[in-house]
């Protein structure tokens, strides 16, 4: 019986055991199979390269998704207590107004109203206020001066 040493075991390295030829040659022999056959092994390498950026894209646009339901979640449910509030506050103002129509005199002045009923008017600018006031000052001014009784005589 005689051995053979297929290679020389050098101290202090690990001893590394090959693969059988069959197994190596019929698995991973990409080079002989790209010289037998260079368009199918760059249709694989192309194949491979589209279906890694396909999963990179489904991975991405899956997380831009689900990140905007979240935010169009919270924007909701903000709306939704928006809404409810502004319901409350409608509904606030038409009991107050209520109360007082039942409460004073002045009924002919007041009619009983709904929230749908309500117009709400935006606040006059200060500037505007100022110059509306003046004018309604000196016109009221010029009014009663005008309306004093005139003494006849000295």
């Amino acid at each position: 019986m005689v051995s053979r040493i297929l290679y020389k075991q050098k101290v202090g390295q690990f001893h590394k055991k090959k693969l059988p030829k069959g197994l190596l040659n019929s698995v991973f022999s990409s080079k002989k199979v790209q010289r037998k056959f260079p368009i199918q092994a760059a249709l694989h390498i192309v194949l491979d390269g589209a279906l890694v950026g396909i999963v990179t894209t489904v991975a991405i646009m899956s997380t831009v998704a689900l990140h905007s339901q979240y935010l169009w979640t919270k924007s909701f449910t903000k709306l939704e207590t928006t809404r409810d509030l502004n319901r409350r506050l409608l509904e606030s103002t038409s009991i107050l107004e209520s109360y007082l129509l039942k409460n004073q005199k002045l009924s002919r002045y007041l009619v009983p109203t709904k929230a749908e009923d309500l117009i709400y008017v935006d606040r006059p600018k200060p500037e505007e206020t100022k110059k509306f006031f003046e004018l309604t000052f000196k016109s009221r001014l010029i009014e009663r001066i005008s309306s004093f009784p005139i003494k006849s005589g000295y």
